[in-house]
């Protein structure tokens, strides 16, 4: 990984929300956190050209189009269909996925920590609580290259913190629940991110 650039993607729902704890395993079995951001084909158009330009300016010599980038079709499951072996169908959306990951220890061996702001850009703590789907918000981190070989060369989006502005806290099962507002988290003051404006967003916000 030799260029990096720091990014913020655009507001979206958020799903598969991993940020804290043991986080989630890869294909690899090895620990990461990670968080997906669902954006509209109006949201995703901008962001991709973004992508796209980094690419051309820092991919490897000799490189053509990426392995991966980080970004993906939405999918959702048909509820309708099977395929022969009794297995899930997905079926896409039309809109896109930004998946944003990081370990989730240091080289050191030290935990990393997922810092959460509110929409106004105040930290804010979760006590434990999991941000679960149906939340929004956006992710907070950076964009780089990585090259292992010819044939794994891509993008990949590393996540450092992520800003909501909407909170719906995860509680098992596929429909988590529970809103909650500012009155709930205890807020520092200090270096934060900018304040986020979500017209798509009920209230409460954060």
């Amino acid at each position: 990984m030799s260029e990096n650039k720091q990014i913020e993607s655009p507001v979206g729902n958020l799903e598969w929300c991993f940020i804290s704890g043991e986080g989630k395993p890869d294909m690899q079995g090895n620990p990461k956190y990670q968080v997906d951001v669902v954006i509209t084909p109006e949201q995703a158009e901008p962001f991709k050209a973004m992508v796209d330009a980094f690419w051309a300016e820092y991919k490897p010599k000799g490189a053509k189009a990426p392995k991966s980038t980080g970004i993906y079709p939405h999918t959702v499951k048909d509820e309708k269909a099977s395929s022969e072996a009794g297995e899930n169908v997905y079926k896409e959306t039309g809109n896109t996925v930004i998946r944003f990951k990081t370990g989730t220890t240091y080289v050191s061996g030290d935990q990393k920590i997922i810092k959460v702001f509110n929409s106004k850009g105040n930290e804010v703590f979760l006590h434990g609580k999991k941000v679960g789907n149906g939340s929004r918000g956006r992710a907070i981190g950076s964009m780089a290259i990585y090259d292992f070989n010819a044939a794994a060369r891509g993008i990949t989006f590393y996540l450092n913190s992520l800003q909501l502005s909407k909170f719906v806290e995860y509680t098992g099962g596929a429909d988590p629940s529970g809103s909650i507002d500012d009155g709930d988290f205890e807020g520092v003051e200090g270096d934060m991110p900018a304040a986020i404006e979500d017209e798509t967003a009920s209230k409460p916000r954060l």
